[in-house]
């Protein structure tokens, strides 16, 4: 697919789309449950195969079906430890196709931004390790919304941060309540379907759906 250079920016989701996190994020949860004398694998198997939610929403989701009653935020900063650690010693990898999307698009004078239910540091952490955080003008994430994807809060939000207009953005997602953030918003949105996905996920919604970034071509018009 060619994509017309139109855009004024760009914005990626980030988990499952810049790079599969699902493994460190399933056991990072896996992790806290176990720290608390619980078992993950209690939660429903819908709820564990879900995608594009704030990680603090997560956390409110397990407090309460395991009736823990330690502060919702030091339950988050428990499992974002756990998260961070397993991010560290993972041999991570981006996606097929990103980091030459991402330096093509930079390289034209696209301004680019990370829109992600997942938590700022780590984003910030594993761009750099890659070397690509430089090149992002701003990340949100959830902790700076109140309503998470589908809400279009958030793109919103990274619209008016890079001072731009929704309609100025092409959004790069993989979740069905991504796309749905991001057309709610007004914005022009190509889904990059996830081939590890643990549920699936309609993106029908999305403008073009695409199998990986390696099928996408930026045209000079």
């Amino acid at each position: 697919m060619k994509l017309p250079l139109r855009f004024t920016a760009a914005i990626f989701d980030f988990d499952e789309t810049m790079i599969d996190l699902e493994r460190q994020h399933t056991g990072a949860s896996a992790a806290l449950a176990r720290e608390l004398g619980d078992d993950y694998e209690r939660m429903p198997e819908s709820w564990r195969r879900g995608s594009g939610r704030r990680v603090i929403d997560d956390v409110r989701d397990l407090r309460a079906f395991f009736g823990w009653t330690r502060d919702v935020d030091e339950l988050f900063e428990l499992r974002q430890r756990h998260f961070d650690e397993l991010c560290r010693t993972a041999d991570l990898a981006l996606l097929p196709g990103v980091e030459r999307t991402v330096r093509a698009l930079h390289e034209r004078g696209v301004t680019l931004a990370v829109t992600s239910s997942a938590v700022g540091s780590s984003i910030d952490a594993i761009l750099r390790r890659f070397g690509l955080r430089e090149l992002f003008a701003v990340i949100i994430d959830g902790s700076e919304v109140a309503h998470g994807k589908p809400d279009p809060e958030a793109y919103l939000l990274t619209a008016s941060r890079l001072g731009v207009a929704p309609r100025e953005c092409i959004v790069f997602e993989d979740s069905e309540v991504g796309v749905a953030a991001a057309k709610a918003a007004g914005m022009e949105c190509i889904a990059i379907r996830n081939p590890h996905a643990q549920q699936h996920q309609d993106l029908s919604a999305a403008d073009a759906v695409l199998e990986s970034f390696e099928e996408l071509e930026l045209s000079s018009s």
